[in-house]
């Protein structure tokens, strides 16, 4: 079993405090660098050199264009160079993928909204394109008020569960919170995360066996996922941290989208050294583009269970209403 980073308590004292100090020192930029190598070896940070990131690419820039029309004073005759680039990704190739069909039906609204403005010459081949036609993309209406139950009642009756039921957990029901997870927002709509799942037994002691914190309890979860976020989705310097971001978004989605169907739920942490990174990425069969955000444990719930009772500090720890600017 190996160890999850930073849980053990060292001395502070003497040499022995002194090497503990430098052993963290070297562990924390080794960590560094290996994200930082990742990320700028994946990202398309200078050209697009992936199907992966062109479908990225494509969502990107379909995104820009919907919310463009979305804006309360849209105007004709914005984002002529996303359009430009979008139909070129689409010509060459995009079109036959999901992402691909997603843009070329947004492609299609943007062009019916300009339908008075003189478009680039690459858009019309674009357009002429096969699919999309069935997709509803673009922009719609919906309604803008009402209230979706007690969400505040729902959240707080969520607990990270150490005890589960025996028994299979329905495939339906993680497929229903999946698809509550796709529902997460993501940054310029490009949907980078993952949801590999488990729910054999032996399966699911493979993977739990890198993440040292199931350890007392592990044996009971009826399934466990792990939550990546594909590099190649992103594209700059700023976003070197959004897999992060969004993973976290997409994760917390899934945890809620399962104690929806009555699951328990436990996160198992992933504040990992590459060395164990690199461990689990090699027992699943994942390349060095998928990153790994956090792992979660669930399963049946008994009847009764026992819970850690803490309660949150104050809302005023947690909520800065109109603080005052800077001069």
């Amino acid at each position: 079993m190996t160890a999850e980073a930073g849980r053990r308590v060292a001395s502070a004292r003497g040499a022995a405090g002194f090497w503990s100090r430098l052993r963290a020192e070297g562990a924390f930029w080794q960590g560094v660098v290996y994200d930082a190598l990742r990320f700028r070896r994946h990202a398309w940070l200078h050209r697009v050199r992936s199907p992966e990131s062109r479908n990225a690419r494509m969502l990107a820039d379909a995104h820009f264009l919907e919310y463009g029309m979305a804006l309360r004073e849209a105007r004709p005759g914005f984002g002529l160079a996303r359009s430009e680039r979008l139909a070129g990704d689409l010509i060459e190739g995009g079109q036959h993928e999901a992402a691909g069909q997603i843009g070329l039906a947004t492609l299609r609204d943007w062009a019916a909204f300009n339908r008075g403005t003189t478009l680039p010459d690459g858009i019309a081949p674009a357009l002429a394109l096969p699919g999309g036609e069935d997709i509803a993309a673009g922009v719609r209406q919906t309604d803008g008020g009402g209230a979706f139950g007690d969400y505040l009642a729902f959240a707080r009756s969520r607990h990270s569960v150490r005890q589960f039921a025996p028994g299979p957990v329905p495939e339906a029901a993680i497929r229903r919170a999946v698809a509550a997870a796709q529902a997460a927002p993501s940054s310029c709509n490009r949907q980078t995360c993952t949801a590999h799942v488990w729910t054999d037994r032996a399966l699911i002691d493979r993977v739990r066996r890198h993440q040292a914190g199931n350890r007392t309890f592990g044996h009971e979860l009826g399934g466990i996922a792990v939550i990546t976020s594909d590099l190649r989705h992103w594209e700059h310097a700023g976003e070197r941290y959004q897999p992060w971001i969004d993973g976290g978004l997409f994760a917390m989605s899934l945890c809620h989208g399962l104690h929806a169907e009555g699951l328990g739920t436990c996160f198992l942490n992933w504040s990992v050294t590459p060395a164990t990174d690199r461990g689990l990425r090699a027992e699943l069969g994942l390349d060095e583009t998928q990153l790994v955000i956090v792992l979660l444990g669930f399963g049946l719930m008994p009847d009764r269970v026992s819970v850690c009772a803490s309660p949150r500090l104050p809302e005023g720890e947690a909520l800065r209403l109109n603080p005052p600017l800077a001069d």
